[in-house]
């Protein structure tokens, strides 16, 4: 049965066909915690029996980046020797691992058991027994003769190409021809040879000539068609590569350089994770007035959307890694990067106009008008707190530990102020009629009041994750002398003389780490990460004298602080980036998803293998910092669409001003820009393009519930800038 499009996972397996033909039960599936099989990001063969050849497996990848853009079908081909869950099993590990679109497809295959599963998406849901019983089963049966495991997989492809191009004939929309590969099992002796497949210029395809458009559903309990190998045999009977097919349709984006592809991508990436984040503030807008039962299906709408982001941001991931791409996979990843970014878009627009129906902005200006006066006086309460806070965690900790939230008060200033502004302009437009500028002033007003508590939460939490790493801090030292004592004691008996370097190495960063704490205004993240590389360093040799279960028990001691530091450091990087998110580029938001990658990684391995655990969650921390480090060099580049310097120390705090009144400097922007129009571009409450053409006109951008690529509510006029900033900048 087919996967339902709307959903990450497939609803249902329609067989597990074993290689005497015996058909299995539906198979109901559930979305599984992790998965036993992994699919990394542009891959969509997987052997893990080992049943392929490299030129085997990349020809069968080239078929399905061919069945891909020609015929708009997708193919995820596994292999396993045997699957603890079976052939289900491996389908769900390929919907967790990978999430599976509306075109996709899965071949999942146990060599062992041999066994396999076809699982077609919903457009291909009435071809899917055509498919298996005319293509995949006939070579699937012959596995055990030939020992061919390619060949099911290819006639997978076939069969889905034939099925995109609506006509089972074995030419598809690649345009390739294929010679018949045997009977139908159980056609009663009916077998067609070559010249029994379509002619040129026929009209129409075999199974159409023989059975009737509308019999497709039926043609495997007939028994009359063909399955074909999508490679011809050679004269030493094995697979050639396929003929070339004729070209298809110009892709627009094959014209462009990996360069521009990049550029493209990033930008896409960027306005999609954007649409979600306003998207998701818009949403609980809502939900404060109508309750979690209203909005259940906007929440779809973003759970869909958030599918297609993190398979984006594995994407990209693996394209700004160390490991050098091919120009073809750079190609195949960005391309892909820029569907899956455009179809965040058209999820998140689904029920858009609903939404907007539900809400009913424009017709309730007055009502959010006055809630978001009474909201104020409590926002203006929490900006000055956050203003002492950060006086006083100055006084405890070092500059550096409290980067991310430094200037946190001063943006929460000047999201106040356009607050302010943006419901000044409300009101004129409503005065003059003009309710849709209203809804939209009213909607900006809102998110400016959301990023609001955003930054001040940020600082109210801030406290807290310090405490919570000093703490961690004195763990590690703990940790680390007991480690050192026993490397020291096996350097005294004469063994492991390897451990000499890091033994010395760990006493060096316990007096710093101890020194520095003891000081006072510590950062104890980065006094963290001091103990973290010497430690590794040291246990890199003490593994080789421990056994698993000391290891085990070893991580599991760091296991939960290395969990809930990694944990603090992405919420941490993920606030600042949402305050700020009309600075911040692709790269950083890429790192702090995979971040979040490992870090689920390494909760759902807690249990069960606490050294791997330990692992991803340090590798979390690490991602996580590098997010947060780009994010911060953006915001610091950002250039406010031309009009002014970048973004330097903005709100930061000069001097020692800790214990007295907080001290603002302003940099970069010769004192920033009237009615707080700054913060909302920073904010990407307003988009930068607003800032050209003499100041006037432009979109509302990031605004409403499916907002994406800067359209924000689907357009709406800002009006003069002078209205906003009392006549100019």
């Amino acid at each position: 049965m087919a996967h339902p499009a709307a959903r990450a996972t497939p609803a249902r397996l329609s067989r597990a066909v074993l290689v005497g033909g015996t058909v299995g039960s539906a198979l109901v599936l559930a979305p599984g915690a992790s998965a036993v099989v992994d699919v990394p990001p542009g891959t969509f063969v997987v052997d893990e029996a080992g049943v392929l050849s490299s030129a085997e497996e990349q020809q069968l990848s080239q078929d399905i980046t061919r069945l891909r853009t020609q015929a708009g079908q997708n193919l995820y081909v596994v292999y396993v020797d045997e699957h603890p869950d079976g052939i289900r099993g491996i389908v769900q590990d390929v919907a967790n691992s990978r999430g599976l679109a509306a075109n996709d497809n899965v071949l999942a295959i146990e060599v062992e058991q041999r066994r396999y599963g076809l699982n077609t998406n919903d457009r291909l849901d009435a071809a899917e027994d055509v498919i298996d019983g005319s293509y995949v089963n006939p070579m699937f049966q012959q596995v055990g003769q030939t020992d061919d495991w390619l060949a099911p997989a290819v006639a997978a492809v076939e069969g889905l190409d034939d099925a995109a191009d609506g006509r089972m004939d074995g030419a598809g929309r690649t345009g390739e021809t294929y010679e018949p590969a045997g009977t139908l099992p159980g056609a009663a002796g009916q077998q067609r040879d070559a010249g029994a497949a379509q002619a040129p210029g026929d009209g129409g395809g075999a199974l159409t000539g023989v059975l009737g458009a509308g019999a497709l559903a039926a043609a495997v309990g007939g028994g009359i068609l063909v399955a074909r190998s999508r490679r011809k045999k050679g004269g030493d009977g094995h697979a050639s590569a396929p003929e070339q097919a004729p070209a298809g349709p110009q892709d627009p984006l094959d014209a462009l350089s990996v360069e521009e592809l990049r550029t493209r991508a990033g930008a896409k990436l960027v306005a999609a994770d954007d649409a979600i984040r306003a998207s998701e503030q818009e949403l609980g807008f809502a939900m404060a007035s109508y309750g979690e039962g209203a909005v259940g299906t906007f929440r779809e709408d973003i759970d869909a959307a958030k599918e297609h982001m993190k398979a984006s941001f594995q994407l990209q991931h693996q394209l700004d890694d160390h490991i050098p791409d091919t120009e073809e996979d750079q190609r195949a990843w960005l391309k892909e990067i820029i569907a899956r970014s455009d179809k965040v878009g058209a999820a998140l627009s689904v029920h858009q106009k609903e939404f907007d129906s539900l809400r009913d902005l424009e017709n309730s200006v007055p009502e959010a008008l006055a809630e978001l006066e009474g909201r104020l006086p409590e926002a203006e309460t929490t900006v000055r707190r956050a203003e002492e806070n950060l006086v006083e965690l100055h006084a405890r900790y070092a500059d550096s530990a409290l980067a991310e939230v430094n200037d946190n008060a001063v943006q929460a200033r000047e999201r106040l102020e356009f607050v302010k502004t943006a419901e000044a302009k409300a009101r004129t437009a409503l005065e003059s009629g003009d309710r849709s500028t209203a809804a939209l002033a009213v909607r900006a007003a809102e998110q400016a009041l959301g990023q609001v508590r955003t930054l001040t939460e940020a600082v109210a939490k801030a406290g807290g994750t310090l405490s919570t790493l000093t703490a961690n801090v004195q763990t590690g030292i703990a940790q680390s002398e007991q480690d050192l004592a026993e490397a020291e004691a096996l350097l005294a008996a004469g063994r492991s003389p390897e451990l000499a370097g890091p033994v010395g190495g760990m006493r060096q960063t316990l007096s710093t780490v101890r020194a520095e704490l003891q000081s006072g205004r510590p950062d104890p993240l980065d006094l963290l990460h001091r103990l973290e590389a010497a430690h590794r360093q040291l246990n890199t040799p003490l593994s080789g004298v421990r056994d698993a279960r000391e290891q085990a028990r070893q991580a599991e001691q760091m296991l939960s602080a290395a969990i809930s530091q990694a944990q603090a450091q992405i919420d941490g990087t993920a606030d600042f980036i949402g305050a700020r998110r009309g600075a911040v580029g692709s790269e950083a938001r890429t790192r702090l998803a995979e971040a979040d990658r490992s870090l689920q990684t390494a909760m759902s391995l807690r249990s069960s293998d606490p050294v791997a655990a330990l692992e991803h969650a340090q590798r979390a921390s690490q991602l996580a910092d590098r997010a947060s480090e780009r994010a911060q060099e953006d915001v610091a580049g950002f250039g406010y669409g031309g009009m002014g310097g970048g973004y330097g120390g903005m709100g930061g705090y000069g001097g020692s001003p800790f214990g007295g009144p907080v001290v603002v400097q302003r940099g970069g922007m010769g004192g920033g820009f009237a009615g707080g129009l700054g913060g909302a571009l920073l904010g990407g409450i307003l988009m930068n393009s607003m800032l050209g053409g003499g100041h006037s006109g432009g979109d509302w951008g990031g605004g409403g519930f499916g907002g994406f690529d800067g359209g924000g509510l689907g357009g709406g006029d800002f009006g003069d800038f002078g209205d906003f900033s009392g006549g100019g900048f």
